[in-house]
């Protein structure tokens, strides 16, 4: 039976739910609704989630996804100069400690490795929350009846909407701007996956509040006139005269902080090198006429209105020809959970706030491993018993004959001839030496000679041991530890150098932990 993936999006004047039905080998938009939302006093999650809750209800084996608003959530971009896995997520805690005004017991958090760099190391986007936030919106989504398996990060609902849309060359970078009420979020994809997403903290709003101020109005009032006269000047369209005129200057000065921090943000994100092919615009502040022409100016970049026949999605028809693409993150988040949130999607539903449905799957996965353990060891112990039936009485006997002989050359009995041979070998070796090739003191000089010259380091303690030593200290980055860390791998005595345990101190240093095995 087809499965049914929701994605909801609550935005400022009501909220979008678009279904996609998920076949065998076939996925499809199913359909799309909406219902408004009451605009009182009360938090906007309490009033997201009763909006919601007058939607279609989701069947018990339905999918549905949700994004936080950006401004409850907070993204990093971390730079680590390894690309080790298990090293990378010993270190993203303590890196995101040092940036982030709440200790970690306080927030949860979720990374995706977005760019792997030329020096070897790797660029992340790190998304979190604080449990309070959470906990709020979980609570009310659940008295709505609504429990999404997946909730994320706002300005991340568009990855793989943008990867159906058209583009002029694979290499090229893909963004897309949602022009919001309060908020503007900003996606672009490059050729290894994310770039860059942020939202940007104006919107439709701002704007009103120019065109109140230009024309003393009250915002009310500027609103309206605004969604039905809405105009920007730009090079090569005609000349503006009287209202329109003023009401272009207004929104041109409106507009250009959202053009800087778009520009900035472009800039900053540029790891390929690639120019933006094309920057997708919708939402309701996508409206405002000649807007394309103005941003393809400023940016020097393609600007075009996303339409759902951009959308390279059977049953795209469905979303309908409402200007503005509303349907745009509904249908961004529908995407994220037909894959399961896999990919470069952040998921916030981890720890104690993780999904019933996750914990059911593990639980599942859990007895099918189980049962196929105990299947193998029945097997195993059958055989076991099988061969010791038919072997026991040969077996006794050589075991018998090689503690006899081991005794009388060695002086003492062995059961295994494989280490009786070793030991005789090492006992006859003409180059055997009961004492060590490298000493403690040829271990110090090694290491003070192999730490870079350029590193400030400053130990704090160090143990030694005739087969492993241990080293602890700070310096001035991670990139720095790496260098010692491969410094100290030269050595042919050192057959492996481990970075354990890194993180950023108060006072801008790195604490770090080397172990080093010895094999001389």
């Amino acid at each position: 039976m087809a499965q049914l993936i929701l994605g909801l999006d609550p935005g400022h004047d009501g909220v979008r739910e678009v279904r996609l039905r998920a076949g065998l080998r076939r996925l499809e938009v199913e359909d799309i609704h909406s219902a408004p939302m009451e605009h009182d006093d009360r938090p906007f999650r309490q009033r997201a989630a009763e909006a919601l809750g007058r939607l279609p209800r989701a069947g018990a084996d339905d999918l549905a996804a949700l994004a936080l608003p950006g401004d409850e959530v907070s993204t990093r971009t971390l730079r680590m100069p390894f690309s080790d896995s298990r090293r990378i997520a010993r270190t993203v805690p303590f890196e995101l400690e040092g940036q982030i005004p709440f200790s970690l017991e306080e927030v949860v958090f979720d990374y995706r490795v977005t760019q792997r760099l030329p020096d070897g190391g790797v660029r992340l986007l790190a998304g979190l929350a604080t449990h309070e936030v959470l906990k709020d919106w979980l609570q009310a989504l659940a008295g709505a009846g609504i429990d999404p398996r997946l909730l994320g990060i706002d300005a991340l609902s568009y990855t793989r909407l943008i990867e159906l849309l058209p583009r002029s060359s694979a290499q090229g970078r893909v963004g897309l701007l949602d022009i919001g009420y309060r908020l503007s979020s900003l996606c672009v994809m490059g050729p290894e996956g994310v770039d860059c997403a942020r939202t940007l903290s104006l919107g439709g709003r701002d704007l009103t509040l120019r065109l109140a101020e230009a024309f003393r109005v009250s915002p009310d009032e500027a609103e309206s006139g605004k969604r039905r006269g809405a105009i920007v000047a730009h090079d090569g369209g005609p000349e503006l005269h009287g209202e329109s005129a003023r009401i272009a200057e207004a929104l041109g000065k409106g507009l250009q902080q959202l053009v800087r921090e778009v520009r900035q943000t472009l800039a900053a994100a540029d790891g390929s090198g690639q120019p933006l092919d094309t920057l997708w615009l919708c939402g309701g502040g996508s409206l405002i006429r000649n807007l394309t022409e103005y941003l393809s100016r400023e940016l020097q970049a393609p600007v075009r209105r996303l339409e759902a026949g951009h959308v390279d999605l059977p049953g795209r028809e469905r979303l309908g020809d409402e200007p503005g693409a509303p349907w745009a993150k509904a249908l961004g988040l529908a995407l994220h959970a037909h894959r399961g949130g896999r990919g470069d999607f952040l998921n916030l539903r981890r720890g104690a706030f993780a999904h019933k449905g996750d914990f059911e799957a593990v639980r599942g996965r859990l007895l099918q491993l189980a049962a196929g353990l105990l299947a193998v060891l029945l097997l195993w112990a059958g055989q076991a018993v099988t061969r010791s039936l038919s072997l026991s009485r040969t077996e006794r006997e050589l075991d018998n004959r090689v503690r006899e002989v081991t005794q009388a050359v060695l002086g003492k009995a062995y059961d295994n001839p494989e280490i009786a041979i070793s030991v005789i070998k090492e006992k006859t070796s003409p180059g055997a030496d009961p004492l060590p090739k490298l000493s403690a003191l040829d271990a110090l000089r090694e290491i003070h000679q192999r730490v870079p010259a350029d590193a400030q380091l400053r130990l704090k303690d160090l143990n030694l041991s005739p087969k492993k030593i241990r080293l602890e200290g700070f310096t001035d980055s991670f990139e720095t530890v790496e260098k010692i860390r491969a410094a100290l791998q030269e050595y042919e005595c050192f057959t492996e150098v481990q970075a354990g345990n890194m993180r950023s101190t108060k006072e801008q240093e790195v604490q770090f932990e080397l172990t080093i095995v010895v094999g001389c």
